[in-house]
């Protein structure tokens, strides 16, 4: 009886034994992973404002800073990295509710070990352009030698933003949550940052004459009279690239090349179908189309005809880069003595010429300009990271555009923001679209043009594709005497345009995948001209505004249902900076 009542005594001890020390190795589990949670959160609250002053030393042009940070971001990373890698981290990130968090945690220290990695390529970079000798734009022998290493960086970087945005911040307990969206916020800038500095490593060396001479057409162009990528081709002008020097070899103006009865380079037909037959025959229309491998060829064609020279690449640049190289330049004095500096020269340059100047004076006063600036430049005396800095603005508002006559360099150039507007557009997303403005007024008046542009989803159909409107609406703040102003400013009435009118061709391009819709101007269906290019559809209509009148002008489109998600939109860079707002998708709700 005895014998038999012990076994479940037995038992019952075993299982209590067992059940204790289960509990103990759970605790003990717990602990430990306790302790390894505690010693990252230490690390990672240090290692994050780190990360942001990465970022900041970068974006300041700091190199001393960004040396110094880097050396206690890798530090810190190293320790942080190596307590989520224990066997017991992993572990618990299968514990529900808890492990989610943990992944996260786990993905920030491994992401920041990799963000300091990547830090001295760039660093490098930054040294290397800021070390130059007198005269030199930049060295190309070391910035080629940096090369390797620039583009481990960027590939770094790139990864690092992937696996961060693949984590779902809003599963995420709010202090982790908060880590996860500063250091994405961080990789984020220093991304783009890494790309351009190995694109830059790829295509400088050669380009700016480290493996012989080089010549590059600087193409100015002026945007008190629109074009798709800008403005007008006013003002040419051939630079010589040898060993990273730049020197000026010839200057001409519009009014020097003749206009054709024929294009001098072949033009695709839906180019000519959405922006006529003069993108060809006209050199003022050069930047006319949105690709700018297009507008490059042509440059350099109507360049070639005139000169006997074909530049090795082509660079689209207007006076609001030029003012935002003078904010690092300096004032600089003309021959004439005007002095021009990053407050006045939007006004010099744009405005004032026009209402007081001959033809002649204004084209001596554009070439004058550039050569003072670009002098200023190559001289080698400034500090290059600045001048990088100083332009990341209008060449994000696609106030650069660079093409090359060399594939492996056009290749870079085709695949970032400043290949010109397709490229933009391409960049911004899959359901980005394209509102780009060509004056039909035949003067400088984009000055008095108010633009607001906005998308909006209209149906979210069975079949997948949802139907978008892109609405423009478009004002004239010009004075009711407008039309007394000199015809460089006005047009004169001689295009078709009133006097003191803005004539104005707008065409919108759909994303890929896209077929158009109706056209509606003024309330009434407008018989637009249409076109589909590389799956892209898209549409021009042309408006005429008098002083103080407001038109609206929406376009239709159906795109891929699930790029309306993804809307955004690019437009030709402005003189007054439009109001731009993007509509919700299908997946916000809008029914079929």
């Amino acid at each position: 009886m005895s014998t038999a009542m012990g076994a479940p005594r037995k038992t019952r001890r075993w299982i209590l034994i067992g059940v204790v020390s289960l509990g103990l190795l759970v605790l003990v589990f717990a602990g430990w992973v306790g302790f390894r949670i505690w010693s990252v959160k230490v690390e990672l609250d240090g290692l994050i404002p780190v990360a942001q002053q990465a970022r900041e030393a970068i974006e300041s042009g700091d190199l001393g800073r960004l040396a110094s940070v880097t050396d206690d971001l890798s530090a810190g990373a190293d320790r942080a990295a190596g307590a989520t890698s224990d066997p017991a981290w992993r572990v618990a990130e299968a514990i529900p509710g808890i492990g989610s968090n943990l992944v996260a945690v786990r993905v920030v220290a491994e992401e920041l070990g990799d963000i300091s990695g990547a830090a001295p390529g760039v660093l490098t970079a930054a040294e290397t352009l800021a070390r130059r000798a007198p005269g030199t734009l930049v060295d190309t022998a070391a910035l080629a030698a940096g090369e390797a290493q620039l583009a481990e960086s960027a590939r770094a970087l790139a990864s690092s933003a992937k696996a961060l945005h693949a984590l779902d911040v809003d599963s995420l307990v709010s202090p982790v949550a908060k880590g996860v969206t500063q250091v994405r916020d961080a990789v984020d800038a220093l991304a783009p940052v890494a790309e351009t500095a190995a694109g830059a490593a790829r295509v400088l060396p050669t380009a700016l004459g480290g493996d012989g001479p080089r010549s590059i057409l600087l193409l100015v162009q002026n945007p008190a009279e629109l074009r798709t990528g800008g403005g007008i081709s006013g003002s040419f002008v051939e630079l010589r690239a040898e060993d990273g020097r730049l020197t000026l070899v010839d200057q001409a103006d519009s009014s020097e090349f003749p206009r054709r009865e024929t294009p001098i380079v072949a033009v695709a037909q839906p180019t000519t179908a959405l922006y006529g037959d003069g993108v060809g025959r006209y050199v003022q229309n050069a930047s006319m189309t949105p690709d700018f491998a297009v507008s490059g060829q042509l440059a350099s064609a109507w360049w070639a005809s005139l000169t006997g020279h074909t530049p090795d690449m082509v660079i689209a640049v207007d006076p609001y880069v030029l003012q935002a190289l003078l904010s690092v330049t300096g004032p600089v004095a003309l021959p004439s003595g005007q002095v021009l500096d990053a407050g006045n020269v939007l006004d010099a340059l744009l405005v004032q010429p026009y209402l007081s100047m001959s033809s002649d004076d204004q084209t001596e006063l554009f070439s004058a300009a550039v050569e003072a600036v670009f002098g200023r430049i190559s001289d080698g005396t400034l500090d290059a990271l600045a001048l990088l800095s100083a332009v990341e603005e209008p060449a994000a508002e696609g106030r650069i555009s660079v093409w090359s006559a060399h594939a492996d360099e056009q290749a870079v150039f085709a695949g970032s923001p400043i290949g010109g507007a397709t490229a933009r557009q391409r960049a911004a997303g899959a359901g980005a679209f394209a509102v780009y403005f060509n004056d039909a007024t035949g003067g400088k008046m984009a000055s008095y043009l108010d633009v607001a542009i906005e998308s909006s989803t209209v149906d979210c159909r069975s079949d997948d594709l949802a139907e978008v409107a892109v609405t423009v609406t478009m004002g004239s703040h010009a004075p009711v005497d407008v039309g007394s102003l000199p015809v460089s400013v006005t047009g004169g009435g001689l295009f078709g345009v009133g006097a003191g009118d803005i004539g104005t061709n707008v065409t919108v391009v759909a994303p890929e995948g896209s077929f158009v819709g109706g056209v509606v101007v003024k309330d009434e269906p407008y018989p637009a001209a249409t076109a589909i290019s590389e799956g892209r559809a898209a549409s021009t209509a042309r408006v005429n505004l008098s002083p103080d009148e407001v038109n609206v002008l929406e376009f239709h489109f159906l795109i891929p249902r699930g790029d309306s998600d993804a809307q955004a939109i690019v437009h030709t860079p402005l003189m007054n900076p439009p109001q731009v707002r993007v509509g919700e998708g299908c997946g916000a709700g809008v029914s079929p």
